[in-house]
């Protein structure tokens, strides 16, 4: 006769899951398995965050040396496994002892949850039966070997959700795998080219030259120089090498992905197959057939005049001259078979690694090539674009990992190809960074038939909004800056004010002070030992349309300098600072810099009368939500969401919070008035001394 008894206490069935954990452990590392699981401990004693006492756990899911998941546990007769009481009592428990997932269990069924989404959560990432149709604890005893098995398939099911969350960012570090062969082609030509490259560098006139291109592309001095130290010679013309032909294959990616591309009316560009001689050891050979393709591209697509042009950087690459090798044609015919292996849409979630992980450390460092990871950028468009047809700047472009993503954005919310591209404008001094984002930009959707990104090669202190600019595109003239855009996101650079040339600087003040004349709007001292990034916050004022949004990612001196307290004390007086954001568990630009994220919106200016006086166009009380992720962003984000989606819903409960959050797995928020944000005896035209 079956046993009916009775089960009066939780840690009785607890209790049995401890064994098959263990020996499922075990098991699994017998046949050569890592367990993720080893042990499922019973009542353990955790802190309450809200009382300040202890509360028991009924079980405790752990690996050798951590706790991974809490469980709370009911009997059948008493709760149903997803009962709010429950939810709530097991997610204070995983929260106070900072564990990403809680389970609920009432022997019949057990559900996982995840601790960052919440007690109210209406569906669990996994429901398992433990004991089918078991409808009271005292039919639980017959049942026990059913239930200990059940909870091993349990486990394995468990195992690989946990892999895929925990372990995601692991594989999000890697370039996918056609970027990756990419790369090894790339090191391949380069390797042949940079022996031509030292053997031309003797010759003064083509030293010059490679010096002038890679200053004015890059930003970059270089030496090049065959009579100085050779370890350095030999570094730098790899170097240049590498990076030369980096640009060719960003071309040819474009050339394949219009030979695939299908467009909205069915057709093909008909573009040849992407072929060279393969036979010759001719660079001038080489560079003659890929000239030919472009031209060919440029014909059979009426379109791309921009992007099929050779610069110097194909003389450079393809200098005339003999190496060690004679395989010239081989290499870029087998470069060009990796591109013609792949799919190369949406290069702007792959092209900027791809081009980082090319340079040596010496190179990146000196080249300022660290870019702004995509959970960071898909944060910052979320709160900046609101709608489709929203108009965007991004005044300091690199390679357009912003500009591409507000793209996306608007694409998200409804806009067309076209509409998308007219209304994203960037900005960007240094001209290679500038043709990527150029390119990045071209195929985003490489099936359409307009492919003019508004990408202005300038200085952005050289602009003003509305007036023309050096850029003419074809079938479209000469354009203007942008005026009255509504949103301007970017990373602007971290240089010190200070170390710009007195020209430079200058520069910078005369284009405050083009604006102070026109609008008599009153801008603070940012001189001194000031970064560049200030200024670009008081130019992206000078853009912005009354409502529109500011997201920017600064030095952490902003919260930790005096000039930073003139740029908070200037925020204060022209926008409505919603949110300072910063991670106590990633760093997100270069290695050694500490960085936050501003998200504000610009109000009316005052009149002058109120020149003295709070802005009265900012609502008294408005609230600033200081913010501290205790989670990296790609755990935060919905990342199985389209590009452009992501960040929404983090973006979301943010800007609802109007109380101070400490017990959440996810981030700490203190909210404050934004009359807080200014420490007494500042001042909007202050230059950071105090009165």
């Amino acid at each position: 006769m079956a046993k009916t008894k009775t089960i009066t206490d939780e840690r009785t069935l607890a209790g049995w899951f401890s064994a098959p954990t263990e020996s499922r452990a075990e098991k699994l590392e017998s046949d050569g398995i890592d367990p993720i699981f080893y042990h499922a401990d019973v009542e353990e004693h955790v802190f309450d965050q809200s009382s300040g006492g202890t509360k028991r756990c009924d079980l405790t899911i752990r690996s050798k040396k951590f706790a991974l998941a809490s469980v709370e546990m009911k009997r059948p007769e008493v709760a149903q496994a997803n009962s709010p009481e429950l939810l709530m009592d097991a997610w204070k428990k995983a929260v106070g002892r900072g564990l990403p997932f809680f389970l609920t269990c009432n022997f019949r069924e057990i559900m996982l949850w995840e601790t960052k989404k919440g007690p109210s959560q209406s569906d669990p990432i996994l429901k398992f039966e433990i004991a089918r149709d078991l409808s009271h604890s005292r039919f639980a005893h017959a049942r026990r070997d059913e239930m200990r098995a059940n909870w091993r398939e349990f486990l394995d099911e468990f195992s690989e959700i946990y892999r895929k969350k925990m372990y995601r960012k692991e594989g999000e570090k890697k370039l996918p795998p056609q970027a990756s062969e990419l790369k090894v082609s790339i090191a391949s030509v380069a390797e042949e080219a940079s022996e031509r490259i030292r053997e031309s560098a003797k010759d003064n006139n083509f030293r010059e030259k490679t010096l002038d291109i890679f200053r004015s592309q890059f930003g970059v001095e270089i030496s090049l120089d065959p009579q100085g130290n050779m370890d350095n010679f030999i570094s730098e013309s790899e170097q240049v090498a590498t990076i030369s032909a980096f640009v060719i294959s960003t071309r040819l990616m474009l050339y394949q992905a219009l030979a695939t591309a299908t467009r909205p009316d069915g057709s093909s560009f008909g573009l040849d197959s992407l072929e060279i001689a393969r036979n010759t050891s001719d660079p001038r050979r080489v560079a003659s057939d890929l000239r030919s393709l472009y031209e060919h591209a440029r014909r059979k697509t009426g379109d791309f005049e921009v992007q099929f042009s050779s610069t110097d950087l194909d003389d450079i690459v393809f200098v005339d001259g003999e190496s060690s090798t004679r395989d010239i044609g081989e290499r870029w015919g087998k470069l060009i078979d990796v591109v013609k292996g792949a799919d190369w849409e949406a290069p702007a979630s792959y092209v900027p690694g791809l081009y980082e992980s090319l340079l040596d450390d010496e190179h990146r460092h000196v080249m300022g090539v660290h870019y702004t990871p995509d959970t960071v950028v898909e944060l910052i468009t979320a709160y900046a674009v609101r709608e489709p047809a929203d108009v965007v700047l991004d005044p300091s472009s690199g390679a357009g990992t912003f500009v591409t993503m507000c793209y996306d954005r608007k694409r998200a919310l409804g806009s067309t190809h076209e509409q998308a591209l007219e209304e994203v404008y960037a900005i960007e001094l240094a001209e290679f960074a500038a043709s990527l984002t150029g390119f990045n930009l071209t195929l985003a959707d490489s099936s359409a038939t307009s492919a003019y990104p508004r990408v202005f090669r300038a200085d952005f202190f050289d602009t003003y909004p509305g007036y023309k600019s050096p850029l003419t595109l074809p079938s479209v003239g000469r354009l203007k800056y942008p005026k009255n855009v509504d949103a301007v996101v970017g990373n602007p650079p971290y240089i010190r004010f200070e170390n710009r040339t007195p020209e430079e600087r200058q520069e910078v003040l005369e284009f405050l002070q083009n604006h102070f004349n026109k609008t008599q709007t009153t801008y603070p001292n940012f001189t001194g030992k000031a970064d560049v990034w200030a200024f670009f916050i008081a130019g992206a004022h000078m853009y912005l349309r009354p409502g529109g949004r500011l997201g920017f990612i600064v030095s952490w001196s902003l919260l930790a300098s005096e000039y930073g307290d003139a740029v908070l004390a200037f925020l204060s007086r022209y926008f409505k600072v919603h949110a300072i954001i910063d991670s106590r568990v990633e760093r997100w630009f270069a290695a050694k810099q500490n960085t936050v994220i501003i998200l504000a919106e610009k109000v009316d200016e005052p009149t002058a009368r109120f020149s003295h006086m709070p802005n009265p166009n900012i609502p008294e009380g408005h609230l600033v939500r200081f913010v501290r992720f205790k989670q990296s962003l790609a755990d935060l984000l919905e990342m199985d969401f389209p590009r452009g989606k992501r960040g929404e819903d983090v973006i979301d409960e943010i800007l609802e919070t109007n109380f101070d959050v400490g017990e959440d797995l996810r981030w700490d928020i203190r909210v404050f008035p934004q009359a807080q944000l200014v420490r007494p005896g500042r001042d909007v035209g202050d230059s950071g001394e105090e009165k």
